[in-house]
Formats: structure tokens, C-alpha cells, sequence
């Protein structure tokens, strides 16, 4: 047996109650931390999301380990 969904008429969609949602905190932000020891260089990018904050790390173990520089990656 199919079922199939029937379309709302615009009296039904009027008659239904929408809740209100509740206030989202604010993510944290997460600092991550890319240095070049033999340059003396540092770069600190701030993102919301620490899964972001993974995917930099990665990218800059891609680098060191494909182009070989000499790259540090740290997330606080």
C-alpha cells in the first residue's frame, strides 16, 4: 500500500502554530597557529569551527610532507 501526502490548503497552513526557537550561544572561537621556524615567521587564523581548524592542520601536514616545508600548525 502507497501513501500519499495531500496538499496543505492555505487554511490548514494558517491554522498551524509556529514555536519559537531558542537562543543559540555563540560558538567559541578557535585560534590556529602556523609557524615557519625556519623564517621566523607566524600566522594565527581565528575560525568558529574546530573541524575547520583540523582541516588547516591537515592541509599544512599535506605541505610539509609533498613540498617539504617546515611548517608547524598549532590549535588552541
Amino acid at each position: 500500500m502507497i501513501l500519499q501526502k495531500k496538499r496543505l490548503s492555505f487554511d490548514e497552513i494558517d491554522a498551524q502554530t509556529a514555536l519559537e526557537l531558542p537562543q543559540r550561544r555563540m560558538l567559541a572561537l578557535v585560534n590556529v597557529l602556523i609557524t615557519n621556524l625556519l623564517n621566523n615567521l607566524s600566522v594565527n587564523v581565528t575560525v568558529r569551527n574546530n573541524n575547520v581548524a583540523v582541516q588547516v592542520c591537515a592541509i599544512i601536514d599535506v605541505l610539509n610532507a609533498n613540498i617539504g616545508t617546515s611548517l608547524t600548525c598549532t590549535i588552541t
